[in-house]
């Protein structure tokens, strides 16, 4: 009799999943998912678009320019106030840096100053954009009962 505690052989390997592998790839997705996703660029505001019954979501494009225009009538480019002034000179640089091909997008409040938005439109036309996008937000659709 063998008082030995070694180990029994045992005729069949002992099989297992190992998932870390798994896990990895599926993380290294989930990062390639999030840095590809197309996000809705906005103003960086707290506007109140004007409604519309026939907005319709534009496709991606190249690159969005947001110039957003506060119910004062302030600009505003990427959530910091700019001048007047200094409008001109950004939509160049965003012209010398990405072309024309890029769509001018104007996030106005619907209490801002018409003459303000046309004004946008009027120097994103003179910087050679032809991409012109007026932001808004769909009406809310009433049921038959109200």
């Amino acid at each position: 009799m063998s008082l030995s505690r070694g180990r029994r052989h045992e005729l069949h390997p002992k099989v297992e999943i190992n998932i870390i592998p798994l896990v990895d790839v599926m993380l290294v997705l989930l990062i390639i998912v999030m840095l590809t996703a197309s996000f809705e660029k906005t103003a960086g505001l707290n506007v109140k678009l004007p409604t519309s019954a026939v907005t319709q979501s534009q496709g991606a494009v190249a690159h969005d320019i947001v110039i957003g225009i506060d119910r004062r009538g302030g600009y505003f480019w990427n959530g910091r106030p700019v001048p007047d002034a200094s409008l001109n000179a950004l939509l160049a640089n965003e012209r010398a840096q990405y072309g024309t091909e890029g769509r001018v997008i104007v996030q106005a409040d619907a209490r801002a100053s018409h003459g303000r938005v046309v004004g946008v439109m009027t120097l994103a036309q003179q910087a050679g954009f032809g991409k012109l996008v007026v932001a808004t937000r769909q009406t809310p659709r009433r049921t038959h009962g109200q």
